[in-house]
């Protein structure tokens, strides 16, 4: 009998959607995949506008580049869901102001020009999100490691040998951002 031959799988044209494979191949300690960021930072990108005036816009390409980060890794990993938690956030929040300008506008007339406007109306109450301590300090646990739950996104909670593992991860999908970055200027830059 004659071997039967198998196609290859075909190539995958949404990047958004993984190709289903083993658990051993699946790890998640892997850095994101270059397509899956540069699909992400690119979307993100394209929706910034140039009438933006530069300041903000500097600031929008540093969050669409953390955001852009956060959804091409793994789902697993702390620091993207706390990134994704900020951007969802920062757009229920950036909303909700629209909302009240519109009320504003159309509610009440103009106050006069000496006096002062209030940025929180008379009805209502800010709430502060719960701040996360930190675990104690264990055995063997070095000075420097709440440092670095400052510096990685989702970090305040971790215990030492998850914080270790998640800043590795971090940083290598910060080298692929940071790769995919220079390429885009290297690009744009020979034109």
């Amino acid at each position: 009998m004659a071997a039967k031959r198998t196609a290859p799988p075909p190539a995958n044209p949404n990047p958004n959607r993984r190709r289903v494979t083993s658990a051993a191949d699946d790890s998640a300690s892997a850095p994101p995949s270059k397509r899956m960021l540069a699909f992400h930072f690119l979307r993100a990108l394209s929706r910034i506008h140039s009438s933006t005036p530069v300041p903000r816009r500097t600031r929008t390409i540093r969050r669409a580049a953390y955001s852009s980060m956060a959804r091409a890794a793994s789902p697993r990993s702390a620091w993207s869901r706390a990134l994704l938690r900020q951007v969802r956030v920062r757009r229920a929040v950036r909303s909700r102001r629209a909302v009240l300008m519109r009320r504003r506008v159309s509610a009440a007339p103009a106050p006069p020009l000496g006096a002062s406007r209030s940025s929180v109306s008379a009805g209502q109450t800010s709430v502060a999100p719960p701040v996360r301590t930190p675990p104690p300090r264990q055995e063997g646990e070095p000075a420097r490691a709440d440092a670095l739950r400052q510096l990685i996104p989702g970090g305040n909670g971790m215990e030492y040998c998850s914080l270790l593992e998640e800043t590795a991860d971090y940083v290598r999908c910060l080298r692929a951002q940071v790769q995919l970055m220079q390429g885009l200027v290297d690009l744009f830059s020979g034109q």
